[in-house]
């Protein structure tokens, strides 16, 4: 299964949970987070993604299956 992820800029406080979860997916870029990689295919990028995700103090990082 292929994930979309993306952040949702109006919700990203740049808090920086993501980059310091993950910052092979994530970058924190004039006070936002922003996505490196935005079409996930592997179980291991998409759980890294999802536990990111879960740990977001806006909920700003979002995962979409591709095609919905």
């Amino acid at each position: 299964m292929k994930m979309t992820l993306t952040i949702d800029r109006k919700a990203c406080a740049g808090a920086g949970t993501c980059l310091a979860m993950n910052p092979d997916l994530f970058r924190v870029e004039n006070g936002r987070g922003i996505v490196l990689q935005s079409v996930l295919e592997s179980e291991e990028e998409i759980k890294a993604a999802m536990d990111v995700a879960e740990c977001c103090p806006t909920e700003a990082v979002l995962l979409t299956p591709v095609g919905a």
